[in-house]
């Protein structure tokens, strides 16, 4: 069995004179743990092939390459001292230069981080209670290990952040907000929202390493113009390795579970970062547009999943997202499309029409209409081929599974604020054949990259479409209260933050 040598708490020869910090070296022979609050990455120490015994086998050392929560990196051999032979301690010192641990906390681990300046944020206090608090001399981030720090120049609110701020409402989001607390550990504030766009203020220790071999048109550079992906997954669970590292096992949101972007300045990591433009270039996708990316991308990816081309289509909710739907159903060649909503009929439905919707049919007093409507025009097959539930609405649910045809297919994207009481399975799915599908964020990094070519293409024209989703105003963290107000009268549809000011007119 391979041995260990285990170093905690260093504060003298392997750290930096007069700074202590806390994280733990695990070297088993051909393999090297590095353990750190905020993240952990493995070094995988590759040995040639023999058949000799481990103690031999240790010192045939080829390369380090870097893995876990970071792309792979490889440092060949004679790169900073590494050396055929070298024995795990002198790996461990060289590592430590090579690499420069940080300490970097989670947010909830109670851990102190380094930090560069304060900013103002919103922040979540206590679950219990309704809103957010505006702190304004909240401590900056500093970018640890393979990480990225942005300032923010546009974070848009999503249906998830309006559940937080009513969070008292919502037994589901204090259940999600507390999921990776420790067993017995209270709840901690964090700062909140998880959709934005900004410019790359600062690379975290070993980026640049990372990066060695990505084009130059491709690279992620300080003044850089991007957005991020803010779902992080472990990347070593079998579902991360095989290509589903949106459905992580362990997958956290940033914003819900980790220090968001209602904020000046957000941490991310660099393997989750999108480019959107060099050198701070936003004239292909304004930050209007840029900041609600992520929102976007639900919709591309629920509308892609559904293979709609050729097919009838009913889209329960015209939110945002049933809007953005709406338009992309029609790109994709959907032949008949329905929408439906129960508030705020007449702006909604004019935005249906403009978005080229057949049928617009209001769901406040019931579903009557709904379900006649399509008796009559899907009568060849007793429903409608699609059904994308985008509303998280109780009725809308029951609704999707009385609509959809034998053999057809429901997505699933709305979130109930409660469980279902009564579902009728053997009649809704099973012998109709149903399929069901649910959809959590953006494919990792598939849809990011559809989403971006639709955006970008002129012919779609799907940027002025999505313009009319949005709020004109630009608002400021400080005007919080309004932009909640406004979302939850339904006078805008969605709306978006300017930490720093510097787009509010």
């Amino acid at each position: 069995m391979a041995t260990k040598e285990t170093l905690r708490r260093c504060g003298s020869a392997e750290c930096e004179e007069g700074k202590q910090r806390e994280y733990r070296w695990v070297v088993v022979l051909t393999r090297c743990e590095v353990n750190c609050a905020s993240v952990t990455n493995t070094f995988a120490i590759q040995a040639k092939e023999n058949r000799k015994t481990p103690a031999q086998t240790s010192k045939r050392f080829i390369a380090l390459e870097v893995r876990g929560a970071i792309a792979p990196q490889k440092v060949p051999v004679n790169s900073g001292g590494v050396e055929k032979g070298n024995s795990p301690a002198k790996l461990l010192s060289v590592l430590k230069r090579i690499i420069m641990m940080q300490t970097e906390a989670l947010p909830n681990t109670g851990a102190t981080r380094e930090t560069n300046g304060t900013m103002k944020c919103l922040v979540k206090e206590d679950l219990n209670k309704e809103g957010f608090s505006l702190r304004e001399n909240q401590d900056q981030p500093k970018p640890g290990f393979g990480e990225v720090k942005i300032r923010v120049l546009a974070t848009a609110v999503c249906g998830t952040d309006k559940s937080i701020y009513n969070s008292t409402k919502s037994e589901g989001i204090r259940r999600e907000m507390q999921r990776y607390l420790p067993q017995g550990d209270n709840y901690r504030p964090i700062v909140v929202g998880h959709e934005f766009c900004g410019i790359v203020e600062e690379l975290g220790p070993g980026v640049e390493a990372m990066a060695n071999d990505v084009p130059k048109h491709l690279l992620i550079e300080a003044g850089d113009y991007v957005t991020a992906e803010m779902h992080l997954s472990c990347g070593h669970c079998a579902l991360c390795r095989t290509g589903n590292e949106h459905i992580c096992i362990s997958a956290k949101v940033k914003g819900v579970h980790q220090d968001g972007c209602f904020a000046q300045s957000v941490v991310v990591p660099y393997k989750n970062v999108i480019l959107l433009g060099k050198d701070g270039d936003t004239s292909q996708i304004p930050p209007r547009i840029g900041a609600m990316l992520d929102a976007f991308g639900n919709a591309v990816h629920t509308v892609a999943e559904a293979d709609v081309a050729g097919k009838s289509v009913a889209i329960l909710g015209a939110g945002p997202l049933g809007l953005m739907s709406t338009f992309l159903c029609r790109a994709f060649g959907a032949t008949r499309i329905y929408v439906t909503e129960a508030a705020d009929l007449e702006r909604r439905e004019k935005l249906a029409n403009e978005f080229h919707a057949d049928h617009f049919i209001d769901v406040s007093k019931g579903s009557a209409k709904l379900h006649e409507l399509i008796g009559k025009l899907e009568s060849n097959s007793n429903g409608v081929d699609v059904v994308l539930e985008m509303s998280g609405s109780l009725p809308a649910y029951q609704d999707a599974f009385k609509i959809v045809r034998n053999g057809g297919k429901v997505i699933l994207l709305g979130i109930a604020r409660e469980p279902l009481p009564q579902f009728d399975i053997a009649n809704g799915v099973i012998w109709k054949g149903v399929t069901v599908k649910g959809i959590f964020g953006r494919k990792m990094f598939s849809t990011w990259e559809t989403m971006l070519s639709l955006i970008r293409s002129d012919r779609l024209d799907l940027k002025s479409k999505l313009e009319k989703v949005v709020a004109q105003k630009f608002y400021k963290l400080e005007e919080y209260k309004e932009a909640f107000d406004v979302l939850s009268t339904g006078e805008e549809l969605k709306v978006i933050f300017s930490p720093d000011g510097s787009l509010c007119k």
